[in-house]
């Protein structure tokens, strides 16, 4: 039977880092721009992901993070059960970046100030604002050489090369914080203190025709499990859930 890994950040800054790979995943998967709707789908995620960096200003907490992660790193050094080759690239790996997101500026900052680009992110936050009468130069973009339009978007994307770097080495390291265990949700329902944790990730399996709702935050969390929508509208559940959680 199925099991999905359903993913609950504890704080907001694990919240914002969550969403930013999330887009970077949908832009990286729609980048072939084979189809007209890809690469209406590219544009808009692209957008998602600026509007996202521009909001929160993440470049302090990942430094702060890929700190805590070289810390921990050396740390681990120190237990003769560690590769000492993995772990060398890994702290190779958080000096350069630490060194990389100081020197850098605000991420998306030039994108923002893209002459191509501005005009199309403000037309395409407006629903059907992307038609052609209003937006001829997406039409002409669109109609240019497949070689051409690829490379087009592969350097927009470079430029946000970093912070897809940094992201994803803390979430990495975050989620490797975390060992899986079994538990069972008594009516669907399980709750337990927190002891600080930044993500709670959950591996359930599909045969219980239910998902995971998580309420919380660093100090404490509730999980109750519940199932689409009945004809009655009922969408609760009052039997045992066996699930594996993982606290990170």
């Amino acid at each position: 039977m199925t099991s999905i890994i359903y993913e609950h950040p504890l704080n907001e800054k694990v919240r914002t880092y969550l969403r930013v790979e999330y887009l970077f995943q949908q832009v990286t998967k729609l980048l072939p721009l084979e189809t007209e709707w890809q690469q209406q789908g590219f544009f808009t995620s692209l957008f998602s992901l600026i509007e996202v960096l521009e909001r929160n200003d993440v470049r302090p907490d990942l430094i702060k993070d890929v700190e805590r992660c070289e810390s921990a790193l050396v740390n681990w050094s120190r237990h003769p059960s560690i590769s000492d080759d993995m772990l060398h690239s890994m702290l190779q790996k958080a000096v350069r970046l630490q060194s990389d997101l100081l020197r850098c500026g605000k991420f998306a900052a030039s994108l923002k100030e893209d002459k191509f680009l501005g005009p199309l992110r403000q037309r395409f936050f407006i629903p059907g604002g992307t038609c052609y009468f209003d937006l001829p130069q997406l039409q002409y973009w669109y109609s240019q050489p497949l070689v051409q339009r690829k490379k087009s978007a592969q350097d927009w994307l470079d430029q946000l090369s970093l912070v897809e770097t940094a992201i994803s080495y803390v979430l990495t390291f975050i989620r490797e914080r975390g060992q899986f265990q079994t538990l069972v949700a008594e009516n669907g329902f399980f709750q337990s203190n927190t002891e600080q944790f930044e993500l709670l990730r959950i591996d359930y399996s599909m045969e219980y025709q239910s998902y995971p709702t998580i309420s919380g935050n660093k100090y404490r969390y509730a999980i109750r499990f519940m199932q689409l929508c009945d004809s009655l509208g009922r969408t609760t559940i009052d039997k045992a859930i066996p699930f594996k959680l993982a606290c990170c």
